[in-house]
């Protein structure tokens, strides 16, 4: 008995050892923030960009089958949480500022700042991280999850996705979300 409490209190030190200097990941921050009224949270399936029957080239198509679904989670700025949402939006741009995380691509639309990374190898996309963020709405994050996602593929993609006929059905939440003041 005594061996057994030895035992049990010294792994119970070693997992808050390991769990103490660990910088907090997307993924953490996802489930945290789910229950929050600030945040909607969507898990969707890839069907959702309706590109299964698109003219897609045979690289889009590829990438296209290597996603298995995509994560939502979005902060909609409001009024009276303008602080809140600055201290969030520091917090996920310090997560995606981790050395993991390695760039894809930036750009600004229409104020909106855009910054694509991904975890894996310049050969194989473990996850592609859209992260998004207007002084105007507020900022959210997509993770799109798959298997031997590649870069070169996923850039081609988004090309066929701006051209697609989403189904704004499965959305229509996260956009009443968003829209609501």
């Amino acid at each position: 008995m005594k061996f057994f409490r030895i035992a049990l209190l010294s792994l119970s030190t070693l997992i808050m050892l390991g769990s103490c200097g660990s910088e907090q990941s997307l993924q953490q921050y996802y489930v945290e923030n789910t229950e929050n009224s600030d945040f909607i949270q969507l898990d969707l399936p890839a069907s959702l960009l309706n590109l299964a029957e698109a003219d897609l080239t045979a690289d889009q198509q590829e990438a296209y089958e290597s996603i298995d679904k995509l994560n939502i989670l979005a902060f909609r700025l409001q009024d009276d949480n303008k602080a809140k949402y600055e201290v969030e939006k520091q917090k996920v741009q310090q997560i995606l500022s981790n050395e993991d995380y390695l760039d894809l691509m930036s750009f600004t639309d229409q104020g909106t700042k855009v910054n694509m990374k991904y975890l894996g190898t310049e050969t194989a996309i473990d996850e592609l991280i859209v992260y998004g963020n207007d002084s105007r709405w507020g900022f959210g994050l997509v993770r799109v999850l798959g298997d031997d996602m590649k870069p070169e593929n996923m850039m081609q993609l988004v090309e066929a996705v701006k051209k697609a006929d989403i189904d704004s059905g499965q959305l229509q939440e996260l956009k009443d979300f968003m829209e609501a003041k």
